[in-house]
């Protein structure tokens, strides 16, 4: 059972049309964000010895979310951007050094690039097709 209206698969149509450009590096500028989010928090932990798998989840919905909206999914551009926010913030409270506050406003700006590039004019079409699948079913 799917929750998706079009009953397609929730990480994308089994017959993918080929995303835009600036959809895929959206895509990749947000796995590229989890990556660097990762990186930081590994070394909080080997620093701190901190137990940080409160931030397993979030960002495991970032990288579905990802995948989600290089397969269409108008729903997760705004999820991502919801997300997103949240593990900056979760992240902060564990920084203490500049080298922490650089990873962090690294992956602030990796997100923003992200974000322009989902709702870039060009790029709606490609997000109103999936939508226009879900109206015909």
């Amino acid at each position: 059972m799917s929750i998706d209206p079009a009953h397609l698969p929730l990480l994308g149509n089994v017959e993918p049309a080929d995303p835009p450009s600036p959809v895929r590096a959206a895509s990749v500028l947000l796995l590229a964000h989890v990556t660097v989010t990762g990186g930081h928090l590994a070394l909080v932990w080997a620093k701190t010895g901190q137990d940080l798998s409160l931030f397993a989840v979030p960002l495991g919905l970032i990288v579905w979310f990802a995948l989600s909206v290089r397969g269409g999914r108008d729903w997760a551009r705004l999820a991502v951007l919801l997300v997103a926010p949240l593990v900056l913030l979760l992240t902060l409270t564990v920084s203490s050094g500049a080298v922490d506050l650089a990873a962090v406003a690294l992956s602030a700006l990796l997100v923003g690039c992200s974000a322009h590039q989902m709702f870039r004019a060009d790029v709606a079409d490609y997000f109103a097709q999936a939508g226009d699948q879900a109206d015909r079913v």
